[in-house]
């Protein structure tokens, strides 16, 4: 990636306009300090001193400091690059989107969380343990994750049958 298609990611933080609609207010913040995370490391700099920093003044020390321990435990054992947007970018990629969603449903089922984030770190138990520790930290903060286990429902249209006079 060249980093002139990254503006500096600590500059004006809009949550507002970080990934796509409908995301609940935690599951928002998750997806901007990933997004963050991998800018800053494009960029050259320390993520987690730039984000202790600025996320912590968007959300609590503990937030910030769980979601540190959550991406330094990813990048001590990826398996790959993982696939991340950039910063203003309105829709979702399949890694943010499955780890959010592991962080979302790891306190009601790890063995879903596991199976979520397996194919990105090679101990999948390690990260869903810190995954559970920022969905509480978040949780604490009010910013609780849905647990999004399958596709949302959509609304059932009435069936509108014909009147016959």
């Amino acid at each position: 990636m060249r980093p002139d298609h990254f503006p500096d990611p600590f500059v004006d933080a809009q949550l507002d306009h970080c990934g796509p609609v409908g995301l609940a207010e935690g599951e928002r913040i998750l997806l901007w300090m990933l997004r963050q995370w991998v800018t800053a490391r494009v960029l050259g700099e320390e993520p987690g001193a730039r984000l202790s920093n600025k996320a912590g003044g968007l959300v609590s020390p503990r937030v910030a400091a769980a979601f540190i321990l959550m991406m330094t435990a990813i990048e001590g054992q990826v398996r790959r690059p993982l696939c991340i947007s950039a910063p203003c970018c309105g829709g979702y990629a399949d890694d943010e989107q499955r780890l959010i969603t592991a962080c979302g449903v790891c306190p009601a089922s790890p063995e879903i969380a596991g199976r979520l984030i397996e194919g990105l770190v090679v101990t999948p138990e390690t990260v869903t343990v810190m995954a559970r520790f920022l969905n509480t930290a978040l949780a604490n903060d009010g910013k609780a994750l849905p647990m999004r286990f399958d596709e949302p429902e959509r609304p059932v249209q009435p069936i509108r049958r014909p009147t016959f006079h």
